[in-house]
């Protein structure tokens, strides 16, 4: 009797559905950036979860898994994990971490954060360095929504933006000469993978140099490079906004893609001497940026 009643209990717990998680996390390679924010997911949006790392698999049919562990929320945290999470439909998909995403061509039920501070963050903190005619090279269809809500911002405030586009890295000299003749006051480089590159960063700094120009980025890497100043984007924040965009999305609203909230601002005092740039007192910075340190 005890073996019957052991069998019977196995047949029976076999028989129940597998734990199914409301969120699946699509990871595109385990690099420490993906990883850390994966965790920030992982432990605070409050739901149950399992994560893939893309890299770890010859190839996955997402689609499929979606289809048979029906989550609530795919995320997907890098270029490779939107681009293979791209084909879900009836799951809202949430994604970070993409860098080379036109907005343009996501569907929707795909919401995300890009990996870039918000405008009007960029063009106060132009506002307070006293910079009103700001040059920028672009690729849209990395950056084109983006630039959009830039120049948007921009014309309320006062800032003029001169935006030039390029489909390719080599364009980058062309349009440099161009802006020269446009008698721009800074740069502003984006993370666009199409004109910000490793190959074309010289060249920007080169222009900057010869034309005694403050260039903004968006990397304190560049600092060493000789950039006034770079905002990178706080992960702790934007793991935030994931979270609240998996949370409404649970619930059946999507809400398209928004730029990072906050950011740090960086300055290298050496180079704002050089230019005669007065680096702004941190009162005059808006409430979405703060001083490194």
């Amino acid at each position: 009797m005890r073996y019957l009643i052991l069998a019977i209990t196995t047949l029976l717990v076999a028989a129940l559905p597998a734990f199914a998680a409301e969120v699946i996390i699509l990871q595109g390679s385990s690099s420490r950036n993906m990883e850390q924010m994966t965790r920030l997911v992982q432990n605070n949006c409050g739901a149950s979860n399992r994560t893939l790392v893309l890299s770890d698999y010859a190839e996955l049919d997402v689609e499929r898994m979606v289809r048979e562990e029906q989550p609530a929320v795919v995320v997907a945290i890098g270029d490779q994990a939107l681009a293979a999470a791209k084909k879900v439909r009836r799951v809202p998909l949430v994604y970070g971490m993409a860098l080379n995403t036109d907005e343009n061509t996501l569907t929707g039920n795909i919401s995300g954060v890009s990996m870039i501070v918000s405008p009007r963050s960029y063009l106060q903190l132009f506002a307070a360095l006293k910079l009103r005619r700001i040059g920028v090279i672009h690729d849209k269809n990395r950056t084109g929504a983006y630039m959009r809500r830039a120049v948007s911002v921009a014309a309320a405030m006062g800032i003029e933006l001169v935006p030039l586009q390029v489909r390719s890295p080599k364009e980058v000299p062309q349009r440099l000469t161009e802006l020269n003749k446009r008698k721009v006051d800074a740069l502003w480089l984006l993370p666009d993978s199409t004109a910000v590159t490793p190959e074309t960063v010289d060249a920007y700094f080169t222009f900057a140099h010869r034309n005694s120009l403050p260039v903004i980025g968006y990397s304190a890497a560049y600092l060493t490079k000789g950039a006034l100043a770079a905002v990178e984007l706080i992960r702790q924040d934007v793991g935030r906004q994931l979270c609240d965009k998996v949370r409404t999305s649970k619930s059946g609203v999507t809400s398209g893609t928004s730029d990072a909230a906050t950011g740090k601002v960086f300055f290298n005092d050496a180079v704002a001497e050089k230019l005669g740039i007065k680096v702004p007192l941190m009162s005059i910075l808006p409430p979405t940026l703060s001083f490194n340190g």
